[in-house]
């Protein structure tokens, strides 16, 4: 699996609240912060847990759903979203586009 980063969409900016103890996570090569995740799933909780726990808008959200996850931008409505089965990848997804370092992109090759 080869992992690279998108850029983030216009109009996004960093949502970092709550997010303060990744901050060196989110500096990891995106390939090492799913790995980092898929040997730390606490930490990937955490980051769920944070996003449920925000109270403001527009920013960054990661949430459960029937399928895995989703991750996107939430301004008046959910935009940007991917979609991820693997929580490893919607968590580093998460943490790179709170931190404005771009989008997760997995590509099977």
């Amino acid at each position: 699996m080869v992992i690279a980063l998108d850029d983030i969409p216009v109009g996004c900016e960093p949502a970092t609240n709550g997010l303060e103890d990744f901050e060196s996570q989110a500096r990891l090569p995106p390939a090492d912060l799913v790995a980092y995740f898929r040997e730390n799933p606490q930490a990937a909780d955490r980051v769920l847990q944070q996003s449920s726990d925000k109270r403001y808008t527009p920013s960054t959200f990661i949430e459960e759903t029937e399928t895995g996850y989703r991750v996107g931008w939430y301004d008046h409505g959910h935009k940007y979203l991917q979609h991820f089965t693997d929580f490893s990848q919607a968590a580093a997804d998460y943490l790179l586009f709170s931190f404005g370092r771009g989008r997760l992109r997995c590509q099977t090759i």
